[in-house]
């Protein structure tokens, strides 16, 4: 059975795609800050629920190193409050920046070698959508996870796994969702196909 990670399974996208893809029959690693909301993605999908920090290095080292998943959704997005770059201050730069690129960044570290391994593996990076008065520091974000992704797409081509950027979109996020599902049927990392019923009375279910 292909393995899934997601971050920020917990509220928006993150949350809405790994109930998907728990329904569509993948092992679904829900990662997220609220056990409340995991044990709520466990209970209505089955989602493997893991209540931890993205931050929590060693933690997340250990889910990944135990899971070995075929399948990463980057998803946690956290952003400050505040939206005038002047006005923010350093420990909001510094959260944003370990949480949308470092964990990322150190997460993808992980789980390549397994995915290099067996010659199969996709990644996902959720980006903010620009069309939202980002910030600046979203903006940033955002460049930088498209060149990450680029940089990827370049060095992974030849070996079996892809990258890709995707847009977070307004809820229920339903293409964001597709799209995901799609790619991976394409790419040979469907366990099953992805029902349309299963879609529109499962996968968003409790997940807006």
């Amino acid at each position: 059975m292909s393995r899934a990670l997601v971050t920020g399974a917990t509220r928006g996208a993150g949350r809405a795609v790994a109930a998907a893809l728990a329904c569509a029959g993948y092992e679904t690693c829900a990662l997220g800050r609220d056990r409340l909301v995991l044990e709520e993605l466990r209970s209505d999908f089955g989602v493997l629920p893991m209540a931890i920090d993205l931050t929590d290095r060693e933690a997340v080292r250990v889910i990944v190193e135990g899971m070995k998943p075929d399948i990463v959704v980057h998803a946690a997005l956290r952003w400050p409050t505040e939206k005038a770059f002047e006005k923010l201050q350093e420990a909001d730069i510094d959260m944003a920046l370990e949480v949308n690129l470092s964990a990322m960044f150190h997460l993808t570290r992980l789980v390549l070698p397994a995915m290099k391994e067996q010659g199969l593996g996709a990644l996902f990076v959720v980006s903010p959508h620009p069309g939202e008065s980002p910030s600046i520091l979203e903006r940033s974000v955002a460049g930088a996870n498209d060149a990450f992704v680029d940089a990827l797409q370049g060095e992974l081509a030849d070996v079996g796994i892809t990258a890709q950027s995707i847009i977070c979109e307004k809820p229920p996020f339903h293409s964001l969702v597709a799209s995901i599902l799609e790619h991976l049927e394409t790419v040979g990392l469907a366990p099953l196909r992805y029902k349309a019923d299963a879609h529109n009375h499962q996968g968003t279910r409790n997940v807006t």
